[in-house]
């Protein structure tokens, strides 16, 4: 089980996210800090809308896609 994991299980009443069996339940979790509504800063995310126009989803998190976005997300395991 890793770190994330095992943090979101024990602390299940904290959790934005829900568990399955221990595990984590959406890639979600992977990327996304939910206490600071941060993409973690060790991934990356290259987002693009329907007319290729970039999307900086790391300085708004909240922002709405446009249908038909174009969304890459990057885990660096350094």
């Amino acid at each position: 089980m890793s770190t994330i994991d095992k943090e979101t299980y024990e602390n299940l009443e904290k959790s934005v996210f829900p568990m399955h069996r221990g595990l984590i339940y959406s890639y979600l979790q992977l990327i996304w800090d939910p206490q600071k509504n941060a993409i973690y800063e060790d991934c990356a995310s290259n987002a693009y809308g329907p007319n290729k126009e970039f999307i900086a989803l790391q300085d708004d998190t909240g922002f709405n896609l446009y249908p038909n976005s174009d969304i890459t997300l990057i885990v660096h395991a350094d």
